[in-house]
């Protein structure tokens, strides 16, 4: 059984591989209280007498557009991937959980494929994961999971998807202020993905791959796919500042997903 040591474990990207792969794999998750990933000489006694094949990092600082950021942002989230650059000689593989931010969310994100990064972010979180994408092409055995977004049913109450389940349950709106495309992706695929990159030889995987579905969706698709259209309120139907990536890759790989409107149905038995 090959080991895993997974960074940030109080995250839900942790609590879902965990939840999902713990009988399939041997996995230890550090947590904050266990040592700090801005200290490198913590990191390296953490790992002096451990031995992991695999190296997921999930560990990260800002991200969301509710929260105002600052330089911090960047300054831990590179620092933390340089610690983990420093031993990543004492793992077969390292995932790396990219994100859609590293395309400059101030532009419009339509099907963008893995390598079309025309603009440099100017968001601090934008910035670091567009930084530490271009650090791991340096490094053969770190591969990159680009995230947009991943809806899962114990999800935040301010997320989107979670917004239209509780909306549909209380009977009240959904509001919509800008009316893009928007990439979900559904909690189980997200694991067939991740167990892929976990059991797949490294000299066939893809150094980056965009967690996107081909069929893209509107935000008013995706509420529409949960609450009666009488419960949309679309204050702009404009779709420009999309964010959504090309799935081409991905969809290569030949991993039977369920895919969003399945997703969704699965998730609804639960509310």
């Amino acid at each position: 059984m090959k080991s895993v040591l997974i960074t940030g474990g109080n995250g839900n990207i942790a609590k879902m591989i965990r939840g999902h792969l713990s009988s399939e794999f041997d996995i230890t998750c550090v947590y904050r209280a266990d040592f700090d990933m801005l200290d490198c000489s913590a990191f390296e006694t953490y790992l002096s007498n451990k031995t992991f094949d695999i190296l997921i990092h999930t560990a990260i600082i800002g991200g969301r557009r509710t929260k105002e950021e600052t330089g911090e942002v960047a300054y831990q989230n590179l620092i933390m991937f340089e610690n983990i650059m420093k031993n990543s000689y004492k793992f077969g593989l390292i995932i790396n959980f990219d994100s859609g931010a590293i395309y400059d969310r101030n532009t419009d994100i339509f099907c963008r494929k893995e390598d079309e990064l025309f603009t440099i972010p100017r968001d601090y979180y934008g910035f670091s994961k567009y930084v530490i994408h271009n650090r791991s092409l340096q490094y053969n055995n770190v591969f990159n999971l680009r995230i947009f977004n991943i809806f899962h049913a114990n999800e935040e109450p301010d997320r989107f998807i979670k917004t239209c389940f509780l909306a549909k349950k209380n009977d009240t709106k959904v509001t919509i202020f800008n009316d893009k495309f928007f990439d979900f992706m559904y909690e189980d695929d997200f694991v067939k993905i991740v167990r892929y990159y976990l059991t797949t030889p490294i000299s066939k995987l893809k150094k980056t791959i965009n967690l996107s579905y081909n069929t893209k969706y509107r935000l008013s698709d995706i509420a529409q796919l949960i609450v009666n259209d009488d419960n949309i309120d679309i204050i702009d139907p404009n779709t420009s500042h999309n964010y959504c990536g090309n799935g081409n890759e991905l969809e290569q790989l030949g991993i039977d997903l369920d895919g969003l409107e399945v997703g969704i149905d699965k998730i609804s038995r639960i509310f």
